[in-house]
């Protein structure tokens, strides 16, 4: 039942999301265009300099535009079809709590995902017209994993343990999605458990959490802040560990908050929700 969830899902954002990643790649295609040979045409005839400019700027807006709709339409999704008018019908399907939110969850992580990535080949191709970067001598002078290798080993680093962290980079971004996507669902779903002010309650349990979970960052982080000042001065290569210890301190403590903001949202929709 969570793959027809997710069909579904995918169907009705993607009518939003596939036209405006398509709108945002065309805009910024012609700005690159206009940035690479703009110039010539413009001191030919000078009344479209200003045109330039225009679509040079509204690349920049509808770059920030997506990004920023890609957020609201994962939070309208969610409130809309379970906690909105259509939660009375959602949660009349015969499937449970956990997949509705995974399928929440999935699809707007998909869709983060690929905003971000395609904003990242854009900034990148732009730079590229600009001739600020040239993409084939990065991809040329991108050193091989052996080279790496050798290098991180030098500092007290093995390649098990470098495999280990790109292991824990992958699960550190689909952490921090998890903890994006259920930090809003998680506000919406505690603010709509009260009969009256959902929508501001939800707003300040949002914030409530964000303030929570920044206080116990920083007060679980003093410890080994001043752990690795310590190594710093021992040497390099035990900065090095310390560093190391640092990012794993950082992946649990993620792990943690999407633990806690998941159990919150599951039992919010199970416990106490009120769709009145």
């Amino acid at each position: 039942m969570l793959g027809k969830l997710l069909k579904h899902e995918f169907t009705a954002t993607g009518r939003i999301m596939l036209p405006a990643l398509a709108a945002v790649t065309g805009i910024t295609l012609l700005a690159n265009l206009l940035l690479r040979f703009g110039d010539a045409l413009a001191q030919k005839l000078r009344l479209l300099s200003a045109l330039f400019v225009l679509v040079i700027v509204a690349a920049v807006v509808a770059v920030i535009a997506v990004e920023i709709l890609t957020i609201v339409l994962m939070v309208l999704r969610f409130y809309r079809h379970i906690l909105g008018p259509e939660g009375y019908l959602t949660h009349a399907l015969p499937v449970n709590v956990h997949q509705l939110v995974w399928s929440k969850i999935i699809v707007s992580a998909v869709w983060i995902v690929v905003t971000n990535l395609l904003v990242f080949l854009l900034f990148m191709l732009t730079l590229s017209f600009a001739g600020q970067l040239n993409l084939a001598e990065i991809f040329r002078g991108f050193p091989s994993w052996r080279e790496i290798v050798e290098v991180l080993g030098q500092l007290g680093i093995s390649e098990a343990r470098i495999s280990t962290l790109i292991l824990e980079i992958v699960l550190m971004i689909l952490a921090s999605l998890l903890v994006t996507c259920l930090h809003f669902y998680a506000a919406m779903t505690l603010g709509h458990i009260f009969p009256k002010n959902k929508v501001l309650l939800s707003v300040l349990i949002f914030v409530g959490i964000n303030v929570v979970f920044s206080v116990l960052s920083m007060v679980g982080s003093f410890g080994l802040q001043a752990l690795l000042r310590d190594s710093v001065y021992a040497g390099f290569d035990d900065a090095m560990v310390m560093l190391v210890r640092i990012f794993d301190f950082a992946l649990v403590l993620q792990l943690i908050q999407a633990a806690i903001l998941y159990v919150a949202t599951v039992l919010g929709l199970k416990k106490g929700l009120n769709l009145a």
